[in-house]
Formats: C-alpha cells, sequence, structure tokens
C-alpha cells in the first residue's frame, strides 16, 4: 500500500481502488487532529480567537484534502493541497501559541505538534502522486 491511500487487498490479492477522499490516509489523520483537539481543548475556561483557530485549522485542512481529491488532475488540486499545507503550518504556529500560554500541557502540545507534521509530509507527498495526474496539456498550469 501507500503511505497516503488507504487500501485494502482484495481477496484475489489485489488492491481495491479507492472510492473517495475519505480513503486517503491524509485526510483521516486531519479528521482524527481535529477530533483530538477538540478533546484537548473540551474544557477551556472560555472561547477565544486563538482557541477558535486552533479548532478551525484541521478542519480546513481535512476540507482542503477533500477539495484536491475531488479536483485531481487540475491545477485546483494543487491549489488546495497548497492551502492545506498551509492550514498546517498556521496550525503549528497556534498551538505553540496556545501552548507558551500555558493553554495546554505539554504531552498534549507534542502530541498535537508531531501530527500536525505527519499531516504535512503527507501532503507533500500527495502534492507529488497529483502532480503525475495533471494533465501535460493544461496551459493553466504554467500561469
Amino acid at each position: 500500500g501507500s503511505v497516503f491511500l488507504h487500501c485494502e487487498w482484495g481477496h484475489a490479492g489485489y488492491m481495491t481502488r479507492i472510492d473517495g477522499f475519505q480513503d486517503l490516509v491524509v485526510w483521516q489523520r486531519a479528521r482524527e487532529l481535529t477530533k483530538r483537539v477538540y478533546f484537548i481543548t473540551r474544557l477551556a475556561q472560555q472561547e477565544s480567537l486563538l482557541l477558535n483557530e486552533l479548532r478551525a485549522l484541521p478542519i480546513t485542512m481535512a476540507s482542503k484534502i477533500a477539495a484536491a481529491y475531488e479536483t485531481r488532475g487540475t491545477y485546483y488540486a494543487i491549489e488546495m493541497l497548497g492551502l492545506a499545507k498551509a492550514a498546517s503550518n498556521g496550525f503549528k504556529l497556534q498551538l505553540t501559541a496556545f501552548y507558551m500560554r500555558g493553554l495546554v500541557r505539554q504531552p498534549e502540545y507534542e502530541d498535537l505538534l508531531e501530527r500536525a507534521v505527519e499531516i504535512r509530509q503527507l501532503l507533500f507527498e500527495l502534492e507529488y502522486a497529483f502532480g503525475f495526474w495533471y494533465g501535460q496539456n493544461d496551459d493553466e498550469w504554467e500561469t
């Protein structure tokens, strides 16, 4: 199998096809990060812009990954993966600010940071794969 695709082996030993973005490991990791962030911040004493952004960025990652998959083979897909990477970087910055203010414990900070780094690496690998799917004759790629 691939590091970015969740593939199951059929009874004849062949991999089954990918049925949707939900089969992408990177999308699954973004969803897991979303759930983990909400779990860790569930007892936050008050809502804040920082907390809201920390919660929103993994959702942005997952939605951009889904949009990229649905439009694979186009320049738009590459743009969506770029936005997902930007959201991953933004998440790491917001998480660090959250940690520096003492709003999350070190083990939780390290866990979330490690997950974000993994997602970013998977995004680079998916972007590389999508580059092969991108149409060679599309003039929009040159702009």
